[in-house]
């Protein structure tokens, strides 16, 4: 085809042409057809500086002009341009395609660009995958075919080029459906660029955690002054398959306290031994409160728990151990105004050395806070009656103070990690103390919208576990939601570790604990102050032990009749309800 025939615009030099002259007019057109060798020549302006006529040619048909080739292999595709008759509309563009992409000669071919007003429109030669990734992308921003530009990558995704009506508010979740049903599969990303108005479909896949994420002895938290160091928990899930899962940290400096909640079998234990391992390395003082039937999940921790700390062993030794923390908080926050200070970090080093952080764990809340019944039909001084009634007292107690170390300590240093399967007002937990809980995790890859109502602020906008995660058996353990304060909500593994590894862990650095022999004169809260809280105990263990003595016949069994532990409530029969009592009154009377 000559460059003749390509030209659009043509200049003739007539000296003393005349624009209001048909004739004239006429003439130039007629001299631009014999020149040119092409009709459709239009008068356009005289330009009477220069004396040359200004003509434009108008196609009479849709014709392909210009084909371009590619150089080489993948560095460019062919393309064919074609030149619209004059006077094609927008409307135009679906008959265009339809008749120039049947067409044998541009088999493979398809449109591309159609721009009516500058009278020209390109053919692309395209595959059938960008064939279908551009139909499905079209579709989804409700445009033509060819306001899409699709090109494959090597990798098999797909470059986009977008048109004007893109908005990503409105469009890129649609785009992440197409990436990743229509064009790919699940995995498979948008990743947009905007200001360019281009975009790419990425191939990927799926991003999941490994089976087992061990606890790594690196991240293991140092000393840091004022302050529980962040804790390692796990691994946050990236947003795609080609992206690595960062590492999820616990935070005290964003939130002061913590609300755990994890379905049975979730892996709450092991995430509970990890931060209570990362806290211990990092300078953190340990108390442990638990109902007394679940004391033994927390044995291996218990050489490390602060003097007075362990309030495991009873209900009224739980409510004891965390009323000496509430009044050591009291006298911490005394101290602080002497210096002009508003926490523990802005006391002087060797003030902060004599008051370190303190890290509360609360096991079991539903047990510990739960009312027990009273027997209604046992005289008042029985010992199932007072047994139930102390026992009361105490969890009101437990109850009292928590709250108040909730909302109270938080500037001094003494922070809550509590732990319970089910967290409702119906058992006792209260609206309130949840609010003062920032920190929700909830472990469990298949929770409920029950679950999740329970323990997370915000169960419908906070991430779910993916199914294709949840339906892992191997890889669903220990995961769960983590909505920390201070990033977003997450779905996340905990690291995993034995106790004794972690133990390991603490030894290495020189952390070794009390005395095994020792444990109960240091761990447990003073006797004294038990007495002091609970003065009818002794009464109570006095009668425990008479009735006790009193059911032992000469053989030394029990009979079948006395059937409920006065401690614990357990229905027991035989020599196993012998035995308890038995236990219940060394243990009362060698702590009185």
């Amino acid at each position: 085809m000559s460059d003749t025939q390509r030209t659009k615009w043509l200049r003739i030099k007539v000296p003393g042409f005349d624009k209001h002259n048909r004739d004239h007019m006429r003439a130039a057109i007629d001299l631009a057809n014999t020149n040119t060798g092409v009709d459709g020549w239009e008068f356009k302006t005289y330009e009477a500086d220069t004396q040359e006529v200004v003509l434009v040619r108008r196609a009479i048909m849709h014709t392909v002009v210009e084909e371009d080739a590619p150089k080489r292999a993948g560095s460019r595709r062919a393309t064919r341009k074609i030149e619209l008759k004059a006077g094609t509309k927008p409307s135009e563009g679906e008959k265009i395609a339809a008749d120039f992409e049947s067409d044998p000669d541009n088999a493979g071919y398809y449109l591309t660009d159609f721009q009516p007003f500058l009278g020209w429109a390109r053919l692309t030669k395209l595959t059938d995958p960008e064939l279908l990734c551009r139909g499905a992308v079209a579709t989804a921003l409700g445009v033509k075919t060819w306001e899409v530009q699709v090109e494959a990558e090597k990798n098999g995704g797909f470059t986009i080029g977008l048109p004007a009506k893109y908005v990503p508010s409105r469009h890129d979740e649609k785009l992440q459906e197409v990436a990743e049903t229509l064009v790919g599969t699940p995995g498979w990303y948008w990743a947009p660029k905007p200001t360019e108005r281009r975009g790419r479909i990425v191939p990927s896949s799926l991003p999941t955690f490994q089976e087992t994420i061990p606890y790594p002895k690196s991240l293991l938290p140092k000393p840091t002054l004022g302050v529980i160091p962040p804790l390692p928990m796990g691994e946050a899930l990236a947003d795609r398959g080609d992206q690595s899962n960062e590492v999820l940290y616990l935070k005290y400096t964003d939130g002061p306290h913590v609300q755990l909640g994890g379905t049975s079998g979730s892996g709450k234990s092991v995430t509970l031994n990890g931060l209570i391992a990362s806290a211990v390395a990092g300078g953190a003082e340990l108390a442990i409160a638990d109902v007394p039937s679940k004391a033994v999940d927390f044995d291996s921790w218990r050489p490390f728990v602060r003097p007075g700390g362990w309030g495991c062993a009873s209900f009224e030794e739980n409510a004891v151990m965390l009323q000496t923390l509430y009044d050591e908080g009291q006298e911490r926050a005394k101290v602080l105004p002497r210096y002009g200070a508003k926490n523990l970090t802005q006391l002087p080093a060797d003030v902060q050395k004599t008051m370190k952080p303190v890290l509360v764990v609360v096991d079991e809340m539903t047990g510990l806070f739960a009312m027990q019944s009273v027997p209604k039909a046992l005289p008042e001084d029985h010992p199932l009656v007072l047994t139930a009634q102390s026992g009361n007292l105490a969890r009101e107690l437990i109850i009292q103070y928590l709250e108040k170390i909730a909302a109270e300590l938080r500037f001094v240093g003494i922070h809550l990690l509590t732990a319970t399967q089910v967290a409702s007002t119906s058992t006792g937990i209260s609206t309130a103390f949840r609010t003062n809980l920032p920190h929700k995790v909830l472990l469990g890859a298949r929770a409920t919208a029950g679950n999740r109502k329970l323990v997370l602020r915000d169960p419908n906008g906070a991430p779910e576990v993916p199914t294709h995660i949840a339906e892992d058996g191997g890889v669903a353990r220990g995961v769960g939601i983590a909505e920390l304060e201070g990033r977003e909500p997450a779905v996340f593994k905990s690291f995993y570790a034995s106790d004794a590894d972690l133990i390991a862990m603490l030894h290495e650095r020189g952390i070794t604990g009390h005395p095994e022999g020792k444990l109960d004169s240091i761990t447990r809260p003073d006797p004294r102050a038990v007495a002091a809280l609970f003065p009818h105990l002794a009464d109570l263990q006095q009668k425990q032990a008479e009735a006790a003595q009193a059911h032992f016949d000469d053989s030394g069994r029990a009979p079948d009749a006395w059937e409920i532990d006065p401690t614990t409530g357990e229905r027991l029969t035989g020599y196993a309800r012998a035995n308890a009592a038995r236990h219940a009154v060394t243990e009362a009377t060698g702590r009185a």
